[in-house]
Parts: structure tokens; sequence; C-alpha cells
């Protein structure tokens, strides 16, 4: 298949950090299976100031902005793994020291750069031989090319993945003359959404697909806490929705010992996860080691309910020769009962607010269990980066939790973790009790941590699900046509 990728960001060309990583891994995994791949970026001063070979494709047009015309030329490198790219090149736009903004302000013109580059791309794509079969937005700035195709009924099918659902493009209502999409577009079976411009929203309506990071991110996607106000226009869209779960790169999930405490850091371990248990007591200055299950429960921004989701059966939990790691800022009402829980069990219960990312990822390799009782991040990345560690997850079973974690199953001799059904604390306490027979079985707990540190969620895979969504969207234009 000829694939044109569409991103605001590619690594290392132009990058803020974790959506160019994800599609460049994607782009280099896909053309690993085969495909003709192509990216389209803006062409940015840092890709200007770097050492890359930049040529000309001789292709020049313009862009109709409301009424003004912006001319642009289109020229091209190579990127990693031997990549084609093309740089969308207009220096009033681009030529500039971030990708969204500076000084901690975003453009005020964010809005007229990036539909003059959506646009941009579907001229490109109508000039290239042989045509791309499928566009492939990331993000806001990329959503509105769907609209376009849509608007012009192009033969390209479009799929749009959502990497950060929190931004979503919203401008101000007179941004849409830029568009130049006919009146009706502004509405609500269009891209206005609350008296304003959403780029997002107009790409969810008319992609032929949209994509989120894994089922339970789609499903987390459908609620008003995680949906970010487009919890209804995606549910109202669900058919044309698809949770595919976003590579790990382990490399970066799940650094080595040296990398987390330090080179200088000797430990009397005798293996990995007792060197990483080690560290992480140390870490925490606890004074006395439990020879009991060592819990971790990560609190990630927006998820208010985590802490309290165990705070009924804290003293269940502190009583049962366990230790307890909370790193991440708790609800404000959950305050008074973790400050006695510090004063209660000093040496089994540790709080870290304003945790930094080495303690946090030393706390999923060093705790047997971590608890996953409310949200599993929008990725779940505490669950796979924990599982690769070898350290268990505790979840509540909601959509898509089977695609991460299935339930532990003496008798099939199957699962990866812990997974239980009724919210209530009563029913998480029920899953650490289990956690912590099985772990009373040491060669029953070493089988179950072995499958969940087989479990692969590499790029690879998610490249795979990819390619075949990819096919059952050709594949059903060819019979449309037909």
């Amino acid at each position: 298949m000829k694939i044109l990728m569409a991103t605001s960001e590619f690594s290392p060309l132009g990058s803020t950090g974790d959506l160019g990583d994800q599609v460049h891994i994607l782009a280099a995994e896909l053309k690993r299976l085969g495909h003709d791949i192509s990216i389209v970026m803006p062409f940015y001063r840092s890709i200007r100031e770097g050492n890359y070979d930049i040529r000309s494709t001789g292709v020049e047009f313009q862009i109709n902005l409301g009424g003004k015309k912006a001319s642009t030329d289109i020229v091209e490198t190579t990127g990693p793994e031997q990549i084609q790219v093309f740089l969308v090149r207009r220096d009033e736009y681009f030529d500039r020291s971030g990708i969204y903004g500076g000084n901690s302000r975003a453009y005020e013109d964010n809005a007229e750069r990036f539909i003059f580059f959506s646009k941009a791309i579907v001229e490109l794509a109508r000039r290239l031989s042989p045509a791309p079969e499928l566009i492939h937005s990331h993000d806001w700035p990329t959503a509105l090319l769907p609209v376009f195709v849509r608007d012009r009924q192009l033969p390209f099918r479009t799929v749009l993945t959502i990497h950060n659902l929190e931004h979503q493009g919203s401008f101000w209502s007179f941004d849409f003359a830029l568009t130049g999409l006919p009146g009706y577009y502004f509405g609500p079976q269009g891209v206005e959404f609350y008296g304003r411009l959403n780029f997002l929203k107009g790409g969810i309506l008319y992609a032929d697909a949209v994509t989120l990071p894994g089922e339970a991110a789609l499903f987390e996607a459908f609620t008003p806490q995680h949906g970010f106000g487009l919890d209804a226009v995606l549910q109202e869209n669900r058919y044309r929705t698809y949770g595919i779960p976003h590579g790990v790169d382990y490399s970066q999930t799940n650094p080595p010992l040296d990398i987390l405490i330090g080179r200088r850091y000797k430990s009397e371990a005798n293996n990995d996860k007792a060197s990483y248990r080690q560290a992480l007591f140390d870490q925490l200055e606890l004074e006395k080691k439990p020879t009991g299950i060592a819990l971790a429960l990560p609190i990630e921004p927006q998820d208010e309910a985590a802490f309290s989701s165990i705070r009924p059966v804290l003293d269940l939990v502190l009583t049962a020769d366990t230790g307890l790691f909370v790193t991440g800022k708790a609800d404000e009402k959950d305050l008074p009962e973790i400050i006695v829980a510090e004063r209660k069990y000093p040496t089994r219960f540790a709080y870290r607010p304003d945790v930094n990312r080495n303690l946090r990822q030393l706390t999923l390799a060093g705790a047997d269990v971590v608890l996953l009782p409310s949200s599993l991040g929008f990725r779940g990345t505490n669950a796979l980066a924990a599982m690769r560690y070898g350290t268990l997850p505790i979840v509540r079973m909601r959509g898509g939790v089977h695609q991460l974690v299935s339930d532990y199953d003496p008798v099939s001799d199957s699962g990866c973790g812990f997974v239980y059904s009724n919210p209530s604390p009563m029913a998480l306490w029920d899953s650490i009790r289990r956690a912590i027979q099985v772990y009373q079985q040491p060669e029953e707990w070493t089988r179950l941590v072995h499958r969940a540190q087989a479990v692969d969620l590499s790029w690879a895979e998610s490249a795979k699900a990819f390619s075949k969504l990819y096919a059952n969207l050709l594949r059903h234009r060819q019979a449309g046509a037909a």
C-alpha cells in the first residue's frame, strides 16, 4: 500500500517529544512490513538549520485561505530508515523558533498555519504519482484534512489517529472562513463545537477511521471524565472508531537500574527484581522492608478516584504485611487519610506527590504489584511498563482492559494479572488478597510473572494492526466502486 503520513511532528526532524517519536516508529515499522511510506510535515526552521539534504521537488502551488492566496513550494529530504519526507515550505508560517508557540505561549495564528498545512497536503497528494491510496493524519494539526478530502470527493481513504485528546485545535469561529468550506460545515454535524472551530471534531466526523491508543483509551474517551468534551461525538461515531494499542518503546518505559538510580549504586540483591526492590526502599527511606508483597499506586493527572478506591480498605492493606507506595498527587479530600497512614505505618507506607520520572519508574520496577483501580491512563503505559519489570497489575474490569491485562486463572494456567469487576473497595481488597495468596506460592508466582513479562506490545505489533485497518478500508472502497 502507498501511504502518506500527515503530521506536524516527525523525529528527529521536528518534534516536541512524544508525537514525533511515535509517528517515526510507526512509519519505520510499516515500511518494514513492505508498505510504501512517505511523510509530509512543515518545513520548520529546525530542519532548515539541521544537517539535512534538502532537495527541490519542483512542485509549487497556491492555497486559498478565505480569499487570501498563500503560495508554497514542496521540498523533500530523506529521514531515518530511508523514509521519504515531503516538507511544506512557507516561511511566514513555519520559519519560527517553535512548532506551536514560543515563550510559553501558543502562536496566535495557529489556526491559519495548520489550515494552510492541511490544504497543502491535499494539493500535494493530488499531484503525487503514483498517488497515495490512504492519508493518515495525526492529532489536531492535521485533523481537518479528512474534511477537505471528503468535501472535494477525492479518492483517498483517510485515517485520523488521536494521540492526545486534550489538545483539540479549538479556535474562534472567525477562523472558519480560512477553510473555504461551505457554511453548513460550521454546525453540529461539522467543525463547529460550542460556537468555536474544532479541528479534532471535524476529523472524527469525516475520517474513514479514527484510532485511539488501545481499547482501554477508547472506552475511557467515551466518558465525560476522560473525553474532554468530545465523548458524545466519539460515541456517536464509534462504528468508525478503533482502539489500536500504541507500541511501547521499552527502552524508555523500562530503563535499567543504573539509569534509574545511578551507576554508583551497589545492590546486595542476587537478581534484578530484588535489586529494584532494595533500591526502591532505599530511595523511599523506609526503615523496615516488609517480607510480604509490595504495592505501587501511581496516580495520573485527572485521576482523582485512584486513591479514593483504596482509602476505605487502607488499614486492611497495611496490616497484611505489605508495603504501599503512592506516587503522584492525590485529591485534596484524601490528604487527611494519607497523613494518618504515614504516621501509623511509617515503615510500610510512602506518599510522594511530586515524584520525578525515575522514582515513578523505580516504583513500578521495585513493587510486586501495581494497583490500577480507576484509570489505566491514555496508553496503559503504567501497566505495560510494570509487566515488563515483572510487576503484576491489579485492574478493575472496564471496556478494553482485556487488550492489555488478562485475569489469572490457576485452572488453565493463564493470565498476567488480577482483574475484578465490582467497583467497590472490598472488591479491590479481595484482588489484593488473591495476589498475596499467589505470592506465598513462589513457583506459581514466578510462572505468572513470566507470562506478564512475555506480553509484547511493541510497535511491530501495532504496525500490523494499522496495516490490517488500512487493508480493510481499501477493500471496502474497492467493493463500493464495483
